[in-house]
Parts: structure tokens; C-alpha cells; sequence
């Protein structure tokens, strides 16, 4: 495994390292939003036996995983070292690298299959990410970005936090967080930029449940910007603001479902 670290990944890596172990186990565990969106991409793009794929933002490796299950050579880069040990130990024989996805260590068009799980939109610059992906890759690069927000649970949530973020971090996280991809044309026009355009786009369901209310505020606490809120107004402020906000969500034997869409286009 080897180790890089600028631009913003050397921001957001710590801030999702904090917590690998309950983001491994919620967000990337099989009721966590991306598995639908996994499934899409992997039935699409046809991987299979001999595939070369590359995850930009592999975090804790789920997806690398599914794709390696399928036959395919894997790889993956995340600005958290500790998700990407967790990574590596889902799938020891796979190509996984601690840095940043505006520089990716890998040689040109040396990928089929290039995705990016709601990642692109952390990057300082998100034109300079997706050009990088085109780089590397000699087939078909995949970027699955949040849609449909005013309907979904996540969004809802973080929303609470924004009084307990300081005034510097919100306007960053316009630029590079959750979100920053999701407007109407955002996305395009950042495709234009790295010269790409989208070939199929699509909105895919994607809910993501827990057991309980509990486990949902672990969930959150695990993320990069609820860490940013913690930081600023402290865990028990965090706590209430996401537990509250869970309320709409939680049904009568207490499991939380969030509702959620992910606009999945690929592009070249």
C-alpha cells in the first residue's frame, strides 16, 4: 500500500479516519446507501473476469470488494489511511493507496473502469479529479453524485448541523463536500471543464436504514463534516441535533430508514 497526501485529502482523510471502523460498518455495510448504486454500475459497465477498475474515494473498499467478487483487478485510492487498511483487509489483493484523486498514481489508460462513489465532489478541483479519471482510464468512468435532495434523508440531517458549523467551513463545503456536485448543471458543467460529457445518466433509489436511532447518530458522527461540527460546538450539541433530526425517519420499532437518490452518469 503506498502513501501520498495533498490537496484535499489532507483535510478530509483525518476527518474520516476518525471513525473508520462505524463508517465501515454503516455507510459501507450491505443496508448502506451505495449498495444499489454498486449494483448498477457493476451490471452497466459489465465487470467482470479481467477487468481493471479503479475506485477514486474507496474509503473502506465495499465497493472494491463487489467488483472483485465478480473477477475483476481492483484498485483504489482514499485520502484516509485508516479506511483504506480496512479496505485492504476486505480485499488483501488489491491495489489500494492512501492520496489524493486530483493525483492519481497510476500510469495513462492503465484502467477499463473508473468510478467514483460520491467522491469527486470532495476534491479542491472537481474538473482536475475527473481529468485525472479520464487519464487513467481507456474505457468508461463512472460518477454517481446526490440528487433529489429536498426528498432525501441524508441532506435533512445535515442540514441540522448547519448552526453548529463555523461560518469558514460552510462556505467551504459549497466547494468541496457532500453536495457540491448536486445542483442542477453543476455536474455538466465540471464535466465540460475535463472535457467529458455524460453518455448515460440516471437517478438511482438508494435508501440506507439502521436498526435504531443509536446506530444512525454513530453513523453520522462517523462522517467528515459532522466531524467539523463536533469540533466547533461539541459531541452532545452534534448528538441532539442529528438525533432530532432522525425523528421524521424512525418508525414504530424504532429501525431509521432515510430515503435516498444518486444521480449515476457515465462519462467520456
Amino acid at each position: 500500500m503506498e502513501q501520498q497526501g495533498t490537496g484535499s485529502g489532507t483535510r478530509w482523510g483525518p476527518l474520516f479516519g476518525a471513525r473508520a471502523a462505524t463508517w465501515a460498518d454503516t455507510w459501507e455495510g450491505p443496508q448502506g446507501w451505495g449498495t444499489p448504486v454498486y449494483a448498477h454500475v457493476l451490471d452497466r459497465a459489465r465487470v467482470g473476469p479481467g477487468t481493471t477498475i479503479l475506485d477514486c474515494g474507496c474509503g473502506a473498499g465495499r465497493f472494491v470488494r463487489l467488483a472483485a467478487d465478480r473477477g475483476a483487478d481492483v484498485a483504489g485510492i482514499d485520502a484516509s489511511g485508516d479506511l483504506v487498511d480496512i479496505a485492504a483487509e476486505r480485499s488483501p489483493q488489491a491495489d489500494l493507496r492512501v492520496g489524493d484523486i486530483q493525483t492519481l498514481p497510476w500510469t495513462d489508460g492503465a484502467f477499463d473502469v473508473v468510478t467514483g462513489f460520491s467522491s469527486f465532489q470532495f476534491a479542491d478541483d472537481h474538473a482536475a479529479a475527473l481529468t485525472e479519471a479520464r487519464r487513467v482510464c481507456r474505457g468508461q468512468v463512472w460518477v454517481a453524485v446526490p440528487t433529489r435532495l429536498a426528498d432525501s434523508g441524508i441532506p435533512q440531517v445535515f442540514a441540522a448541523l448547519t448552526t453548529l458549523l463555523p461560518d469558514d467551513a460552510l462556505t467551504s463545503l459549497k466547494r468541496s463536500g457532500m453536495y457540491a456536485l448536486s445542483a442542477p448543471g453543476t455536474l455538466e458543467d465540471v464535466l465540460a471543464m475535463a472535457r467529458m460529457s455524460p453518455r448515460t445518466d440516471e437517478t438511482i433509489e438508494a435508501s440506507t436504514a439502521f436498526p435504531d436511532a443509536g446506530a444512525a447518530v454513530g453513523a453520522f458522527l462517523s462522517a467528515g463534516a459532522t466531524a467539523l461540527a463536533v469540533r466547533h460546538a461539541g459531541q452532545p450539541a452534534v448528538e441532539r441535533a442529528v438525533s432530532d433530526a432522525l425523528d421524521p425517519f424512525t418508525g414504530d420499532g424504532g429501525q431509521v430508514t432515510l430515503p435516498g437518490w444518486f444521480r449515476v452518469v457515465q462519462a467520456g
